[in-house]
């Protein structure tokens, strides 16, 4: 009974109306319910103990391990044998409600925490949970002594949205250390994320130890030759201590064995897998190999089976990825052994033969208690309704995937393909150049359930991945491959620089729940985060600033923003030469007569490390005619099918008497825009004018400008655009508004 009181306490909290909740700690990804109680803070310090019940130890001081470097206190772990102060507590509750089997609640006050959780899994996301409501020192490898080690009274009742919060890392193209794997699911854990898709195998190399076929690694986990080889593959020791650290972090391993495209280093190795046993090199530039499998021959299925009976015994998740992706069927179409399997089978060509390959691989792999999942192209191979989809270029596939019953993993090229740049801008390393730069805020701002699906099959969408190809260090070795002698840290840093911060933007978008999603909120929570990034040596993607013009009715300018990272700085010129750590510090605003020649840089605390260039545009050139930017509309900040009050700057921009011309136009986003009006107000209060009608904007617009007759300028004032806007359907709408002189 003596802990029931701390869960009736949660509740009260939690379910009141009347409690007024202070700054919220900043913690990513968001927590469905959070109050700050008001109490004491609770207190780290020598004599604090972390204790559990049940065989809860093993996270308990994995919690220990990530408190003591920082703060030098012994917390010693200890069984739950008496009520004492001063402590941690971490304990399983079958009954508990409303986190499901990996929430958790976590109620802090002066004399304890209390951790509850249905599951171990649970009790991990909640401890990381507890490190985030901690100082950014706490990530210090070395003691910080002069930090007040506090811990805000907080209540929490947390849950993940989706249970598939996943990134992929691949391996193959580039050989990525054992100690770099445990690091990047650290990085994992940190944001609660649970599944690396591990992308073991492909043309570029074989980075898995198979006993019972030594030549994979020997010959296939290498290419080039001389003092240019290059490569590496994990052993199976490697892999069981990868399995233990990643499951004692919440996190599947979700390995990657390609078939029957993608498989070219097994071809090299043992050239009678493939069609004509032909003999092959493994490729030193990044190419679509038509070489497959043979389909036909049973020497081929022999070795599949072996390979996915050891694979099967490493890794103890749910789901082996069997890739099916890019296939060409030119060597089946011409293959003696796969034209008798066709014939033999009633299959009419190599699509159909990719399908009862694929579904054979399935019904071997329930032999050992697994289940397939592959990328889209699988859907129409004939799987079952157990196989995985991961939709990555077909989008239409998640929707025909759920409703068939299948599970969904949403990969999405346009927001989780991060192995592209965030942005065109000068400076950014060599990425993919197929698709459009993912953003941050298009890593953030998408639901992983297609829209229109609902029910039943939307429960189908487990959630979403990211990816980290490394095909560019095929393209642009001379530049991103590790230089001999050097160690590996700029192959890693590149990868860093990649996933984060956007992986912090994924794991919301699998965590949080749509309706307390808010893109704003999330980037000034991620000014925390990025300083832990940095107590953690984690070379992340500094933002660049965002820096607002606003020009004054004296013909300046005021250039204001705010640092992206706690403690960072921006520093400024304004004669066009890039800033240093000697130029000028950004404190808020400031005033310049030109804005050409401005630039600014965001600077990481200790000055290590910085951001690429802000270079001042004019944004009337990007939408000529049609105006000068004067605000953006972003999702979530618009009404949801009912106008909403937003409201617009347009001090500066409207600088006499005259007639003004507004426009709305729609840049993304699932919902159009609808604007019922606009009024014009002076110093937030005398009326202007008014252009009350409806029009649209997205897809299609109509009637998308406003325009408004000044004629009580007054030198100085402000001027403030109130819009009534909202989506059409729901509040999932970008845009921009533009303001113009004349009609």
């Amino acid at each position: 009974m003596k802990h029931i009181t701390p869960l009736l306490v949660l509740a009260t909290i939690l379910l009141s109306p009347t409690i007024q909740a202070a700054e919220a700690p900043s913690i990513v990804p968001r927590p469905q319910q959070m109050k700050i109680t008001g109490g004491a803070a609770f207190r780290l310090n020598a004599q604090t103990k972390i204790r559990y019940q049940g065989d809860q130890q093993q996270v308990s001081e994995l919690l220990a391990s990530a408190l003591r470097p920082a703060t030098g206190f012994p917390l010693p772990v200890l069984k739950d044998t008496q009520k004492d102060s001063n402590r941690i507590l971490l304990m399983t509750d079958p009954h508990l409600k409303g986190t499901g089997t990996e929430g958790y609640t976590l109620v802090a006050n002066s004399s304890e925490i209390e951790i509850r959780a249905k599951t171990t899994r649970g009790l991990f996301n909640a401890t990381q949970t507890l490190i985030q409501l901690l100082p950014t020192k706490i990530h210090s490898k070395t003691k910080s002594s002069n930090t007040q080690w506090s811990i805000p009274a907080v209540a929490i009742q947390d849950h993940p949205a989706f249970p598939w919060r996943g990134m992929m890392l691949d391996v193959s193209r580039y050989f990525f250390t054992k100690e770099y794997v445990l690091r990047y699911l650290d990085m994992m854990a940190m944001h609660k994320m649970n599944a690396l898709h591990w992308h073991l195998i492909d043309d570029a190399g074989w980075r898995i130890e198979i006993k019972k076929y030594p030549r994979l690694t020997e010959i296939g986990g290498f290419r080039g030759k001389g003092e240019n080889r290059y490569g590496g593959f994990y052993t199976q020791e490697d892999i069981k201590e990868i399995v233990a650290y990643a499951t004692a972090r919440n996190i599947t391993i979700v390995p990657e064995i390609e078939l029957p495209a993608h498989t070219l280093p097994a071809l090299v190795a043992y050239p009678h897998l493939g069609c004509f046993n032909k003999k092959f090199e493994v490729p030193t530039r990044h190419s679509i190999s038509p070489e497959l499998y043979c389909a036909g021959k049973e020497t081929t299925w022999t070795f599949l089976e072996d390979v996915f009976t050891e694979v099967a015994a490493l890794f103890p998740g749910t789901y082996i990825h069997i890739g099916g992706d890019e296939a060409r069927f030119s060597r089946w179409n011409k293959c003696p052994d796969c034209q008798a399997r066709m014939k033999k089978e009633g299959l009419k060509n190599g699509h159909e033969l990719q399908g009862w390959m694929t579904t054979r691989v399935e019904k071997f792999l329930k032999t050992k208690g697994k289940r397939i999942i592959g990328w889209d192209e699988i859907l129409g191979a004939g799987v079952s309704k157990d196989a995985g989809i991961m939709t990555w270029h077909k989008p239409r596939t998640a929707v025909d995937g759920a409703k068939r019953g299948n599970p969904v993993v949403m990969s999405l090229t346009g927001h989780a393909y991060f192995d592209v740049a965030e942005s065109k801008l000068p400076g950014e390393p060599p990425t993919a150049t197929w698709i459009k730069p993912i953003s941050l805020e298009k890593a953030y701002t998408w639901d992983p359930i297609p829209a229109g699906l609902t029910g039943a099959a939307a429960k189908n969408i487990l959630g979403a991945s990211g990816c980290i190809w490394t095909d560019q260090f095929l393209h642009k070795a001379h530049i991103l491959a590790d230089k001999p002698g050097q160690g590996t840290t700029a192959s890693e840093a590149y990868v860093d620089y990649l996933s984060l911060p956007r992986m912090g933007a994924l794991s919301e978008v699998c965590w949080t729940a749509k309706t307390s999603r808010n893109y704003e909120n999330f980037t000034g929570r991620m000014r925390t985060m990025l300083a832990r990034y940095t107590e953690l040596d984690y070379q992340y993607r500094i933002p660049v600033p965002d820096v607002t013009v606003k020009p004054n009715a004296e013909k300046t300018f005021t250039l204001s923003a705010t640092p992206a990272i706690v403690g960072g700085t921006i520093r400024y010129t304004v004669d066009g030469s890039t800033p240093t750590t000697d130029s000028k510090v950004l404190n808020g605003s400031v005033n310049v007569a030109k804005v050409a020649g401005f630039r600014a840089t965001t600077f990481a605390p200790g000055n290590k490390r910085h951001s690429l260039l802000f270079q001042y545009s004019d944004p009337s050139n990007k939408y000529g005619k049609q105006g000068t930017l004067i605000g953006k509309w972003k999702s979530g900040q618009v009404g949801n099918t009912k106008a909403k009050e937003v409201i617009f700057d347009a001090t500066g921009h409207i600088n006499s008497n005259g007639l003004y011309t507004i426009t709305f136009l729609f840049t993304g986003g699932r919902q159009r825009l609808d604007i019922d009006g606009i009024e014009v107000v002076r110093n937030d209060t005398v009326p202007v004018g008014k252009d009350i009608h409806h029009g649209f904007t997205g897809g299609s617009r109509k009637d998308n400008t406003y325009k408004i007759k000044v004629s009580n300028y007054e030198t100085g004032a402000s001027f403030k655009i109130k819009a009534m806007i909202y989506g059409d359907e729901g509040a999932d709408s970008n845009g921009v508004v533009l303001i113009r002189k004349g009609e």
